[in-house]
């Protein structure tokens, strides 16, 4: 089986991937009834799929006949799917063996959606093929499970050690994270410093900050806090509007039709700083109704990190 994400939050949604391969059945039918499910940390189970499943005998091949001709429909199959079967020590032994089946297989694709409470931790997969009273699981059981993360940053102080930002994971599991600092050199020029680690079960850690901007990531770096006491929102500039310097003159343009807003120096300014890590505390008395025009307008909007 595989999972994507393996790492997700609550309220998002998990994809499911199965392979009921029944390639080696020689002379017979089988009709299984089949379990798919999700258990959460608290051990509540939910089912995706509880279905008999119907499996036929591959059609023989006598002698003299080529065995070439097609036997099954061509299967889609996600890269990711493929990309999956590549890591893990478990699936590294069976790798040749389950990219064999991938064709002859029947591939099924469940959703698992997570409330917005879910419970923080491991999710493990259900995977029962029940036939003649026997059970068989996934081969890749071991690794059929995925987890729900939470990190929080509880404080930002300031000590005699310098600026620490307090963070925590709120999870069971060990997390991992990455911590990504940003300065800037004498050109102006962003340079970043990365640490990354795991924050072991329930940690609390206290992470150095620079005196530029710094950040967690987490949740296979879909994830970003901003460790920052500065509660958002931050300015940026319209991602879908081109900008142009022409004869001295800025302007500011959609990529189509005849509209056209052209930028005195202090709305110039300020489109060239509202690069989504520009505060809006950080507006000069000057500037704020300058902000505001250019609000209404649609060329900057406030953001959250």
């Amino acid at each position: 089986m595989s999972i994507f994400p393996k790492r997700t939050l609550p309220g998002k949604t998990v994809t499911i991937h199965w392979n009921f391969n029944t390639a080696s059945l020689k002379g017979t039918h089988i009709f299984p009834l089949v379990r798919i499910g999700v258990k959460d940390p608290l051990g509540n189970i939910t089912m995706l799929f509880e279905e008999h499943v119907l499996a036929l005998p591959d059609q023989k091949v006598h002698a003299g006949e080529s065995g070439k001709q097609l036997k099954y429909l061509n299967k889609n199959i996600p890269l990711l799917v493929l990309a999956d079967y590549l890591k893990g020590s478990c699936k590294r032994e069976k790798l040749m063996e389950i990219l064999k089946n991938i064709q002859s297989g029947r591939h099924y694709y469940f959703t698992y959606s997570l409330p917005e409470n879910a419970p923080l931790g491991k999710y493990e997969l259900i995977s029962e093929v029940h036939n003649n009273g026997k059970v068989k699981y996934s081969r890749t059981r071991r690794e059929d499970h995925f987890w729900v993360e939470g990190i929080s940053l509880k404080a930002v102080d300031e000590g005699q050690k310098g600026r620490m930002a307090i963070v925590q994971n709120q999870s069971a599991e060990r997390t991992p994270v990455k911590i990504v600092r940003c300065l800037t050199d004498a050109g102006g020029a962003m340079e970043t410093q990365v640490e990354v680690f795991e924050m072991l079960s329930h940690e609390s850690k206290q992470i150095p900050l620079t005196k530029g901007r710094d950040f967690l990531i987490y949740n296979e770096e879909r994830e970003i806090i901003a460790l920052t006491k500065e509660p958002s929102p931050y300015l940026l500039r319209n991602q879908q509007l081109l900008s142009i310097n022409k004869d001295g003159t800025a302007w500011v343009m959609p990529k189509e039709g005849e509209t056209a807003f052209q930028l005195d120096p202090i709305s110039k300014n300020l489109w060239e700083k509202a690069d989504g890590l520009f505060h809006i505390r950080s507006l000069s008395e000057g500037e704020k109704d300058v902000f505001r025009e250019m609000e209404e307008q649609g060329l900057i909007e406030q953001i959250k990190l």
